[in-house]
């Protein structure tokens, strides 16, 4: 592996005045940008960390991965930041990890942050969580997030109300195990924070386990500045549908003696967060009428087994329709008509089968959909009507 790390001095520029009078005096804060193409919207992304901070509290580091660094540096200076570290990384792997664990151990400040190259931060972001941070001696921010269009995601699924001293299993945050927002870098560095090496997608769940199930102290400032996910990116990696196996290898790749370590309470939410949103989204994501291998089928049947060992009564906050999908899937290289079909059945399904669980009383478990409902509309959220 070849690793050139140079830095170059961009020229100065003005930047807004809220830049240059708000936020801490010095050196705290290293975010890490990681780019792989010259057609990322590298300057949004720069632009957004500096807005809401002075420039001498803020250092961006680029890692140009398996590029040279020229091109992504003349578009930065002509935008005119400064304090912009470039890195080249040259290892020949199609995999986001390698640069962002790159980027993140030249990392020195207190605090970091790191920004896909085709995201944003809103406007005071950074200097929010700081000042968030700071105010609270926290070891996490998890950065509510929202898409480009304006629609606000929904994860974590926390507690209502709950913006302080998260739990991981009570506030569901295996559901934020893409970690965006900024962290003390001491803590990251006590855990062994490493995004695993090799993956084309998923390369986040592990590291974001560890980091919201080993005890840091985290908030959650919703009604704060957002994260923004740049989904006009044409080649956003996470748009693609990747073969089943490699998209599960995340999850292959978790360190199981690690799991095995952590309460029965946390090994279920994280099993139901990996049931439903990689194993089922999977799933619904291709429908019945994708043209299913034989190797994915037999990839969906290896991860429910995986899930049903992680923890054996994990499904039984499932909804109803969850539940026969799941059972479907399970068996999807045995049975694929009946798979399809069950996929079918899901998107016929009733409000009570989408809101019941087969078990009466585990419709009132923190981990249902009727829970979670419960939540979005207290917290102000109602369902998109259609006209006419």
């Amino acid at each position: 592996m070849n690793r050139v790390n140079a830095e170059f001095s961009i020229s100065p520029r003005s930047l807004p005045s809220v830049a240059r009078n708000a936020g801490p005096s010095r050196l705290d804060i290293d975010v890490v940008i990681a780019v792989h193409s010259t057609q990322r919207p590298i300057v949004r992304a720069v632009a957004s960390c500096y807005d809401g901070l002075a420039k001498q509290a803020l250092r961006v580091t680029i890692v140009c991965h398996n590029m040279p660094s020229d091109e992504i540096r003349a578009t930065v200076t002509a935008a005119g930041y400064d304090s912009v570290r470039f890195v080249e990384l040259n290892d020949g792997i199609n995999s986001p990890a390698g640069p962002k664990n790159h980027g993140m151990a030249l990392a020195d400040a207190r605090y970091v942050g790191l920004l896909d190259s085709d995201d944003f931060y809103e406007p005071g972001a950074l200097a929010h969580w700081h000042t968030v941070l700071t105010e609270n001696d926290a070891d996490a921010v998890v950065a509510p997030v929202k898409h480009l269009s304006g629609e606000l995601i929904r994860t974590p699924r926390a507690r209502i109300g709950r913006t302080h001293n998260l739990h991981g299993v009570k506030d569901r945050l295996a559901y934020a195990t893409a970690p965006r927002g900024l962290w003390r870098t001491d803590f990251l560095r006590s855990i062994g924070y490493q995004y695993t090496e090799g993956l084309r997608t998923g390369e986040d769940l592990a590291p974001g386990l560890k980091l919201y199930f080993s005890g840091a102290r985290t908030e959650f400032p919703l009604a704060g500045p957002k994260y923004v996910l740049g989904d006009d990116a044409e080649d956003r990696v996470t748009a693609e549908s990747l073969p089943l196996k490699q998209d599960f290898e995340a999850i292959s790749r978790l360190d199981q003696a690690w799991l095995e370590q952590l309460s029965d309470s946390a090994r279920q939410s994280i099993a139901i967060k990996l049931a439903r949103v990689n194993l089922l989204g999977a799933v619904l994501r291709r429908g019945s009428s994708w043209p299913w291998q034989e190797e994915d089928l037999c990839a969906l049947e290896d991860l429910a087994r995986q899930l049903a060992r992680l923890h054996p009564n994990y499904e039984r906050p499932l909804s109803i329709s969850e539940s026969q999908l799941l059972a479907a899937t399970s068996q999807a290289a045995s049975n694929p008509g009946a798979f399809r079909s069950a996929i079918e059945s899901y998107r016929a399904a009733t409000p009570a089968e989408r809101l019941l669980t087969r078990d009466i009383w585990s419709t009132v478990h923190p981990e249902s959909t009727a829970r979670h409902l419960a939540r979005l509309l207290a917290a102000g959220w109602r369902p998109a009507t259609t006209g006419n």
